[in-house]
């Protein structure tokens, strides 16, 4: 890890306040990073030292040991870390992942009364981009973080997935009513139908809250069934309901969540996910006048998120089937209308101005999906 220039008092002070979190026998070249900082380790390295308390997220990629230009798919966990913290892990060669395992108090303590010896091979936690940090997570509390990780701890970029029935013998396939495999595959479709079908192995999925396949509630008239199809406030509430502490801002902390392992974790679920959260959010109309506090709020992540993905990730991720602009200008026709709470109006306002200024967004047009059908009739064919 390269060193950071930092002021002596301020480094010294940091020194015993700040949370420490040692990693042993991390093999040499392998990526390593905290929060939005990501280095090659050297043999020196044993750890991070001076972090500020609160959530971090620590994430790796193993190395190939015969052509170090080669890594393997990222991989990484969260810490809720208070001051002058001390975390000890080691690194499992044979699986080749930092081991969660939590040390005992023995082992802790003989590493605290030697952490000075150990200041050497500590790489300090580089401050100049903790705001940018803050920004990003400051609604994840450590309940949410616990609820929302895999039992495992570990968040990985490829889940890792097992078979359903078993799958290795023709007797196995025949009572699954798949093909043998020793017969001619004539399609692609063919081919697939030919794949076992897969489930994520216990323990090592994000637990995210699941959202609501029926979007209105039980005994509703057509009438009402149609009225929250369109607004979303009671899928949002139900949303509410499943969260933590079933405190609204806990929607934004798992916005946040799913945010960082798409964004730095590259877990692609995980950017599904966020998409539906915020969909639900930017689609319910009632609510944004019952919850100003959370979209006054939303309104604050979405800029710091959507600032701190690149321009191209918009055109061939993020804009995908036009998923953005048509849900932020639903959102737009909702919280810029004269009867929401001001102040949050004005920052709705202001924001689209930002967005359509910096992304070159079109909040004004209809979009396809919603404009009108026009329909041709045969030519001759009167109407009365």
């Amino acid at each position: 890890m390269a060193e950071m220039q930092i002021d002596p008092d301020l480094a010294k002070r940091l020194f015993f306040e700040g949370a420490t979190v040692v990693i042993l026998n991390m093999p040499e070249g392998t990526e390593f990073g905290i929060d939005y900082n990501t280095w090659h380790v050297g043999p020196r390295f044993r750890g991070v030292k001076m972090i500020p308390p609160g959530i971090h997220f620590f994430h790796y990629s193993s190395v190939n040991r015969c052509n170090t230009k080669e890594t393997g798919p990222r991989t990484g966990f969260f810490l809720s870390l208070h001051q002058r913290d001390l975390r000890v892990l080691h690194w499992n060669s044979s699986n080749e992942e930092v081991d969660l395992t939590p040390a005992s108090e023995e082992d802790i303590e003989i590493m605290r009364s030697n952490l000075q010896e150990m200041d050497k091979f500590l790489g300090p936690y580089p401050y100049e981009s903790l705001k940018k940090w803050i920004s990003l997570t400051n609604f994840i509390s450590e309940p949410v973080m616990k609820k929302l990780q895999p039992e495992s701890g570990q968040i990985c970029a490829f889940s890792e997935v097992l078979p359903v029935l078993a799958g290795k013998h023709t007797k196995d396939r025949a009572e699954q009513n798949l093909p043998r495999y020793d017969t001619e595959c004539k399609s692609y479709a063919e081919g697939l139908a030919r794949l076992p079908k897969m489930k994520l192995k216990a323990g090592t999925e994000i637990r995210f809250t699941e959202m609501p396949k029926q979007m209105y509630p039980d005994g509703a008239t057509p009438e009402e069934i149609t009225r929250h199809s369109m607004d979303l406030s009671y899928a949002l509430e139900t949303v509410i309901n499943k969260q933590c502490s079933s405190q609204p801002q806990d929607v934004l902390a798992e916005l946040q969540f799913a945010f960082i392992c798409f964004l730095i974790g590259n877990v692609y679920d995980a950017f599904e996910h966020w998409k539906k959260l915020l969909n639900v959010l930017c689609r319910s109309e009632n609510a944004i006048g019952k919850h100003r506090v959370l979209y006054t709020n939303l309104i604050s992540v979405l800029y710091h998120q959507l600032n701190e993905i690149p321009a191209d990730f918009f055109v061939d991720i993020v804009s995908q089937d036009n998923f953005l602009t048509s849900t932020l200008q639903v959102f737009f026709s909702y919280a810029c209308s004269t009867t929401v709470d001001r102040t949050l109006r004005k920052k709705a306002e202001k924001f689209k101005a930002h967005l359509t200024k910096k992304f070159k967004w079109d909040f004004e047009t209809e979009p396809d999906d919603c404009a009108p059908v026009v329909v041709e009739l045969p030519e001759g064919l009167l109407l009365d």
